[in-house]
């Protein structure tokens, strides 16, 4: 009976001290285990994103996976070549088989020589050191094989999610429709990019405004969610337009995961300052990601000034990175749209933009700054509010991300250059930017005049009429729309 209770302590401590295997999948760093366990289930566990249950199997031990890490190389390998996506769930299933054989074989071999150093240790006799490791082995193949026995490969249909991994039926849904749709999608980006450098040609005939050397030139965007289209398309807008700033007004990641914290990355090779503002997408690890990128600068309540303009902004108070946390208490937003627009007015001297993700409650905002960009509607919306303060409202420039490849209509990718001047840092004029989404590779520019514009708002104000948006459609150009897909 000694012999039995040391084989099977002696087992279990080694299994829990040395039975883990790392390995990689895709380009996932997992670890892999098999454990003692009264129920038999097999577990998933993500950190922090949550744990995946799946009752797999009834027998005396449970495998156990865990995504430690990201493999940086094969982030690498996928940001090169994006048509690598389409293999990936192969690739990753396969890697994962591999894995759990070696936990497998790993973990009976620790358990073998647990029990068998147990036995050696206590009883000190070669006769029950050889009779313990037998023991173990017959309890291990006894547990394998019933395990494969009882397995169930329908219980893998139905897992148990906790964590933000509750969302998971929805987006496994949304991921088959985007890895559908990817492969059309991609094959568009070189001539949507394309599009971008004829569109710069273009603007260099507009003919009512030509922008010199002198003004500064702000280039803003705003949520990219994810899209790896929108580094490319932003580093040539920014190139071609030689602007001086970038500027982000969140929601640059889709569920604010430490896993998407990699797609910031492009930040540090756009070689101009990128100022960002945290969207409600975005989770205090997104911020975290940016911020380490060089030429970030990350807004949170205190003036900066960069080339010559002095931002200001906040944090969207709200994380609501999937469907189950949307439609939340509008409240948070208008409390923090109140807070930003006091502590904007009272600054001296006052901040020249003024970086907020929601508009929702711009009123509030009114007299912090002269200009307010936002983003958070994918769509572009420009006015003026009652105190003179103007609000930009910009579309999607990851054109509402990879989701809207989820049977949506396309989504547009926007964004705008703004001409300010060097010295007083106000806006004089504005080219709106308009690339086609998904199975169109349309590209549109519209300019506008910040006089003219505010001539034109005057005069809806004098008919009692409410600021609309601000169209510009006399200097519209267009650039050869696209088949769809």
């Amino acid at each position: 009976m000694a012999t039995v209770i040391l084989a099977l302590l002696g087992a279990w401590v080694a299994l829990l001290v040395a039975g883990t295997t790392r390995e990689v999948a895709g380009p996932l760093v997992v670890d892999a285990s098999v454990r003692p366990s009264w129920g038999g289930q097999s577990i998933v566990q993500v950190d922090p994103i949550g744990t995946l249950l799946v009752d797999s199997h009834t027998a005396p031990v449970s495998l156990q996976v865990n995504v430690r890490s990201v493999e940086e190389e094969g982030l690498n390998q996928i940001a090169d070549n994006p048509t690598m996506l389409t293999e990936l769930d192969d690739r990753i299933v396969s890697d994962l088989q591999d894995v759990i054989v070696a936990a497998g074989v790993r973990g009976a071999i620790v358990a073998v020589l647990g029990a068998a150093i147990g036995a050696a240790l206590v009883l000190r006799s070669v006769r029950y050191t050889f009779l313990a490791a037998g023991l173990a082995l017959v309890g291990i193949a006894g547990s394998y094989g019933s395990a494969a026995l009882t397995y169930d490969a329908e219980a893998v249909r139905s897992p148990t999610y906790t964590g933000l991994f509750e969302a998971a039926p929805q987006l496994v849904g949304e991921a088959e429709e985007i890895a559908t749709n990817f492969d059309a999608y991609a094959e568009q980006l070189a001539g949507i990019v394309t599009n971008v450098g004829a569109l710069y040609n273009t603007t260099l005939s507009l003919p009512t405004f030509s922008p010199d050397d002198d003004l500064t030139r702000v280039l803003h965007v705003s949520d990219l969610h994810l899209n790896p289209a929108a580094w490319e398309i932003i580093d040539a807008v920014a190139t071609q337009y030689d602007v001086d700033v970038i500027v982000d007004s969140g929601d640059i990641a889709d569920h604010g995961t430490p896993l998407e914290s990699n797609y910031v990355r492009p930040i540090g090779t756009l070689d101009r300052p990128y100022v960002f503002v945290k969207g409600n997408h975005d989770s205090v690890a997104t911020v975290a990601a940016v911020e380490a990128q060089p030429n970030s600068v990350i807004l949170d309540k205190e003036p900066v000034e960069v080339k010559g303009i002095r931002f200001f902004g906040g944090p969207d108070p709200r994380f609501t990175p999937d469907r189950t946390t949307r439609g939340t208490s509008d409240e948070e937003i208008l409390n923090g749209s109140i807070e930003i627009g006091e502590l904007g007015r009272a600054l001296d001297p006052p901040a020249d933009i003024l970086v907020f993700h929601d508009p929702s409650h711009a009123e509030h905002l009114d007299g912090a700054a002269p200009l307010v960009l936002s983003g958070h509607g994918h769509r572009r919306n420009t006015y003026l509010l009652e105190g003179g303060t103007r609000v930009m409202m910009q579309g999607s420039t990851g054109g509402a991300g990879l989701r809207a490849l989820d049977g949506e209509e396309p989504t547009p990718i926007m964004l705008s250059v703004l001409y300010l001047d060097p010295e007083t840092s106000r806006l004089v004029a504005w080219d709106d930017i308009t690339l086609g989404g998904l199975g169109l590779s349309s590209a549109q520019i519209e300019r506008h005049h910040a006089e003219e514009s505010e001539d034109a708002a005057s005069d809806d104000s004098d008919n009692g009429d409410e600021p609309e948006e601000i169209e510009g459609e006399e200097e519209a150009y267009g650039l050869g729309a696209g088949a769809g897909r």
